[in-house]
C-alpha cells in the first residue's frame, strides 16, 4: 500500500491534475491504515514535490500555487480515507479531551498519579478538533509510549535496555540473501555513474527517498529493537529500483546478464535450501540459520512455528518423556495430540524463583528438554505451563542451556536437549549450585 501511494504520487508528478491527485490521496490514506510507519509519507511527499519542481525550469508562480493546493488536497483526501477505515469513530474529538500515556503527548505528570495526561489541555491547541478517529490517535500514542518505555533488546549476544541505531541495517545485512545484496549494490553503483538524464534522477528519488526515510525513521526509534519486519516496507522500492539491471539482458551485455542471473539463482537457491523454515533464515555471512541466534532473536528466528516439527521428533523418540518444554508462544502446545510436558526450572541467573512451577528447584536438572532458541539466548517472556496457564520467564532465566549441546533441533527455533545427571552436576558446580543426588528430580517436577 505504501508502494501504491508513492506510485500514484509519481503519476501525479508526471501529469499533475486534480483527478490523479484525488487517487494519490486515496492510496495515501489506505497506506496509513496499514502501518504507522507510513506517516513518514506526509513529510516525504512535499520534499518529492520540491525536487520535481526543481527539475522543471520556468514553472510560474501560478503553477506552483496550484501544485501546493493539489498537495493539500492529497492530504485531505488521505485523512478522509483514514476516517472511512475507522467508520469515523471518535473523529473530530477535541485534542484536549484525550488522555495520553506517552511522554511526548502526555507531558509531565505527577509521580503519584496515573501515567496519563495531556500537554495540550491547558493551551489553545486543546480546543482544536482532531480530524482523525480517536482510536487511530490513541494507537499512535500507544506506539510512541512503547518506544519511550525502553525494553530489553538483543543484538549479537548482548542484552540491554533500549536498542541500537544500527540494528535494522545489521539485521538486513544478515537476513537478506547475499545474492540480493550483490544486485542492490551493483544497481546503486550503476545509478551513481549512469548518464540517463534528469528524468532518471527524479525517478530514483521516488524510489530511494522512501527507503531512506523509512530506514531513518524506524532506526531513530531506539526504545526497543525486536523485529526486522518493521523495515519491510522498503523492500518493494528496492526491488523495483534494482530492476534497472534488466538493461543487461541484451546481446551486447551477455556476460553481465549471466552474472545477474547467477546472483538471482544464488538468492533463490539460498532461500529454498532452508525452506520451509523461511522465518529462521539467515544468509551465509553469519553461517545460516544454525548460527543466526548468535545475532538476532525474537520474531527474526522463532515465532512458535516449529511446534509440529517437535511433535514429529517426539513420535520418533518416545524415550524423551517426561519432556520439559519452554515454548515461545501463547498457544498451549497441548493442542497437539500427545504432547504432554512440564516447564523446565529456571536457572540461577533468573529472578522471581518463588514463581517457579518446579517448586523452587533451580536448574539445570537431568532429563529431556525442548527450549525455544529465544529463551536459550536469555529472553524474558512467558510460556504455556502445561496446565492451561502461562508461566513468566525472567530475563536470563534459561541461559544455562547454553552450557549444553542440543542433541537435535525442531526446525531452527526449538533446541532439544538430553541432560544426564553427570552433565547437570558439572554445570551446577560451574554455576555454584549444590549437586543433585539422583535423577528423580525431573519426574518430581511435573505438575
Amino acid at each position: 500500500c505504501g508502494l501504491l501511494a508513492c506510485y500514484w504520487f509519481w503519476r501525479y508528478l508526471m501529469k499533475p491534475n486534480w483527478s490523479v491527485a484525488f487517487i494519490a490521496g486515496m492510496f495515501l490514506g489506505i497506506a496509513q491504515l496499514t502501518k504507522f510507519t507510513m506517516l513518514i509519507l506526509y513529510l516525504l511527499f512535499p520534499v518529492l514535490l520540491g525536487i520535481w519542481l526543481a527539475f522543471q525550469p520556468r514553472v510560474g508562480p501560478v503553477r506552483v500555487i496550484e501544485r501546493m493546493l493539489q498537495l493539500l488536497a492529497i492530504g485531505i483526501v488521505s485523512i478522509m480515507m483514514i476516517n472511512v477505515g475507522y467508520s469515523f469513530d471518535g473523529s473530530f474529538r477535541k485534542l484536549g479531551d484525550y488522555l495520553f500515556i506517552s511522554k511526548t503527548l502526555a507531558g509531565t505528570v505527577h509521580p503519584s498519579s496515573d501515567p496519563v495526561g495531556n500537554r495540550f489541555r491547558d493551551s489553545w491547541l486543546g480546543i482544536l478538533p482532531v480530524p482523525l478517529p480517536s482510536q487511530y490517535v490513541q494507537g499512535i500514542d500507544q506506539q510512541k509510549a512503547d518506544f519511550e518505555a525502553g525494553v530489553f533488546s538483543y543484538l549479537r549476544g548482548h542484552w540491554r535496555q533500549r536498542g541500537w541505531y544500527h540494528y535494522y541495517l545489521y539485521a538486513l545485512a544478515i537476513k537478506v540473501p547475499l545474492g540480493i545484496w550483490v544486485l542492490v549494490i551493483w544497481n546503486l553503483i550503476l545509478a551513481f555513474f549512469s548518464r540517463y538524464g534528469t528524468w532518471f534522477i527524479r525517478d530514483d528519488c521516488m524510489l530511494w527517498l522512501p527507503v531512506l526515510a523509512i530506514l531513518i525513521f524506524v532506526s531513530s526509534q531506539t526504545g526497543f529493537n525486536h523485529h526486522v519486519r518493521y523495515v519491510f516496507p522498503i523492500i518493494p522500492f528496492v526491488i523495483i529500483s534494482t530492476c534497472r539491471l534488466a538493461i543487461f539482458f541484451q546481446p551486447s551485455w551477455s556476460k553481465a546478464a549471466l552474472l545477474v542471473s547467477a546472483c538471482l539463482s544464488w538468492a533463490v537457491g539460498s532461500s529454498l535450501w532452508y525452506f520451509p523454515h523461511s522465518l529462521s533464515y539467515f544468509n551465509e555471512l553469519v553461517g545460516g540459520p544454525d548460527k543466526g541466534h548468535n545475532h538476532l532473536v525474537y520474531s527474526n528466528i522463532d515465532w512458535g512455528q516449529d511446534l509440529l516439527e517437535l511433535k514429529d521428533w517426539l513420535q520418533k523418540h518416545p524415550e524423551a518423556r517426561p519432556l520439559g518444554l519452554a515454548y515461545f508462544n501463547f498457544v498451549d502446545p497441548g493442542v497437539v495430540d500427545g504432547l504432554d510436558f512440564y516447564v523446565p526450572p529456571l536457572g540461577p541467573t533468573g529472578t522471581g524463583l518463588e514463581r517457579n512451577s518446579t517448586s523452587g528447584t533451580i536448574g539445570p536438572i537431568s532429563g529431556y528438554f525442548a527450549v525455544s532458541v529465544n529463551f536459550v539466548r536469555g529472553m524474558g517472556f512467558s510460556c504455556p505451563d502445561g496446565t492451561g496457564g502461562q508461566f513468566g520467564i525472567p530475563l536470563h532465566g534459561y541461559e544455562y542451556f547454553q552450557y549444553f549441546q542440543p542433541i537435535a533441533k525442531a526446525g531452527y527455533s526449538i533446541f532439544i536437549y538430553h541432560i544426564t545427571l553427570e552433565e547437570a552436576n558439572r554445570v551446577r558446580r560451574e554455576l555454584g549450585l549444590p549437586p543433585l543426588a539422583d535423577e528423580t528430580t525431573a519426574l518430581e517436577n511435573k505438575p
